[in-house]
């Protein structure tokens, strides 16, 4: 009997061991806009030394990380700790938290596995997701405030202001010869007489649902790509900044919405637009002049997360939201607004603005 016991409480102390131990996994997917930051704080929790990591598409972001995180968390010890990304779009990867729907993840190198999300980066709220999701389903951080711009070829000569009205009259009516009631195909004021053709985001794409939402359009939007051969096709919207700045900077008649770090790619070939009348800068955003923006947030399913995944959420947060990375990291500072250099805010995607200073 005495030594049954004796086994006994050596399984359950091996147990408890084990249990300290066991791997805590954490996969993440959303926003492509805010890829960049997301895959930089991620490594940055870990360990000196400890880190490592599979990539499988480094356009994309396809990332899994491996290592400990004691300098970050430190109830994890030595802890093994793996975090998965996958970007999939804002409203995508929001539904995809919601419905514990699995998306595509770096295992091995060359091999993907499918994981349900934990978390999921967002430049829109969860109500702008379609469909809608309720802000009771998640758990929400604000982490940054994410500018967008209206970007043109460089050939598109004398165009450098775009009106709401206008906007809304691409979405519905570019690479049309003969336009909307008789209106000229530019709708931008430019001296061509040709059509001018906007492409865009698929619409899961958080850039999209943002630029919709401060523009007051609703519908499906008349998008161009282009195929092979390089002519232009219809299209229901691209599925990352990437593919859409290709369009623009390779066609000198094309017209779209990128964010920041996505124009600054394509610089050389084309232009930001002002909107509004408002040039875009970070102190624009900042005083309310300046209003095609968003927020960047991270959500997770309410009771979604055990305690260990909590933490590592919370380090991934602390690390991103940091006042020195935000103000003095060019991948952020060059891209995006630091949360506490905002003296507005807006309660909903494209919503009014209004001051937090009085």
């Amino acid at each position: 009997m005495k030594n049954s016991k004796t086994l006994l409480a050596l399984l359950a102390g091996s147990m408890a061991a084990t249990a300290a131990h066991a791997q805590v996994e954490v996969t993440i997917t959303g926003s492509t806009a805010f890829r960049a930051i997301t895959i930089d704080r991620s490594a940055s929790i870990y360990d000196a030394g400890s880190r490592t990591s599979v990539t499988n598409d480094a356009a994309n972001g396809l990332i899994t990380f491996s290592g400990t995180v004691s300098n970050k968390v430190a109830s994890l010890g030595n802890t093994p700790v793996k975090v998965r990304l996958s970007f999939s779009g804002s409203g995508s990867g929001m539904l995809a938290v919601k419905n514990s729907t699995p998306v595509s993840t770096a295992e091995t190198p060359g091999v993907n596995v499918n994981k349900t999300p934990d978390l999921a980066l967002s430049d829109v709220f969860p109500g702008s997701a379609t469909p809608p999701i309720a802000e009771s389903s998640f758990n929400r951080s604000v982490l940054g405030v994410i500018p967008f711009l209206w970007v043109r070829n460089n050939a598109l000569n004398g165009v450098n202001n775009i009106t709401r009205e206008q906007a809304v009259l691409l979405m519905v009516a570019s690479g049309s010869p003969s336009g909307v009631d008789g209106m000229p195909a530019t709708f931008l004021g430019g001296s061509s007489p040709n059509p001018v053709y906007l492409t865009g985001r698929d619409s899961g794409s958080g850039t999209r649902i943002t630029v919709h939402k401060c523009i007051g359009f609703n519908g499906n939007p008349l998008l161009w790509a282009t195929n092979g051969a390089g002519a232009y096709v219809t299209t229901n919207g691209l599925s990352s900044g990437g593919l859409e700045r290709g369009v623009i900077a390779g066609k000198s008649d094309a017209i779209g919405y990128l964010g920041v770090s996505d124009f600054n790619a394509i610089s050389n070939s084309a232009v930001r637009m002002s909107y509004e009348g408002f040039a875009y800068t970070p102190s624009s955003v900042a005083a309310g002049g300046y209003s095609l923006w968003g927020y960047e947030h991270i959500v997770n399913r309410v009771g979604g997360l055990s305690a260990n995944q909590t933490l590592v959420r919370n380090a991934i947060i602390t690390a991103i939201t940091d006042t020195t990375y935000q103000h003095t990291v060019p991948a952020y500072n060059d891209n995006f607004v630091s949360l506490d250099e905002m003296t507005v805010e807006r309660g909903t995607d494209g919503g009014p603005i209004t001051s937090i200073v009085f």
